[in-house]
């Protein structure tokens, strides 16, 4: 028996729903088969016809997430002739929405490390080019300089993300472009 592609599609999105109400009250590694097919209301045998275990789900929810930002990075921005985060803003409030339960989770405290290098990884393309250029100084230097702006970018991010009171995604686009791109007035 063939399984239907829009069926394949709910089944896996019933899973992770389950996985990550489960994630969000406590780490990977004390969620079980058992809890996210009780709550997503399938059988274990279910579960396994399309993960090998927990970390597997996982994993590839990250993995979705970053290959949306690589796509948005390689075949939006990065094929611009200068850097134009409000022509671009409706890819990333969109590419924001969908993910928006779960970058948070993902690069707060109890979030998966790894992520955020990987993230980070993807977003450097996009100093290099646009940024760092610009600055005139030595390689060396530029690399402390790719650190230092990535890092405060994740931690930001992490930081809005965190904020309960809800800063839109479009002010802190906003907020964050005007204090990484450079100006001609210093």
């Amino acid at each position: 028996m063939k399984k239907q592609p829009a069926v394949t599609e709910q089944t896996r999105a019933n899973l992770r729903a389950a996985f990550w109400s489960l994630y969000q009250e406590k780490p990977t590694g004390k969620i079980t088969v058992r809890e996210i097919t009780d709550r997503a209301g399938y059988n274990r045998a279910t579960f396994y016809l399309y993960y090998r275990d927990v970390y597997d789900l996982f994993e590839q929810i990250e993995q979705e997430i970053l290959d949306d930002v690589r796509r948005l990075v390689d075949q939006g921005l990065m094929r611009q002739e200068t850097l134009d985060f409000s022509h671009h803003m409706g890819l990333i409030l969109e590419l924001a929405r969908r993910y928006d339960g779960y970058v948070p989770q993902l690069m707060g405290p109890h979030g998966d490390p790894s992520f955020g290098i990987r993230l980070k990884e993807i977003l450097a393309p996009l100093l290099d080019r646009f940024i760092l250029p610009m600055q005139g100084m030595p390689d060396e230097h530029k690399a402390i300089l790719r650190e230092f702006y990535l890092s405060g970018l994740l931690a930001a991010i992490s930081a809005w993300a965190s904020n309960t009171a809800g800063m839109p995604v479009s002010q802190l686009i906003d907020l964050l472009v005007r204090a990484v791109t450079p100006t001609d007035k210093r």
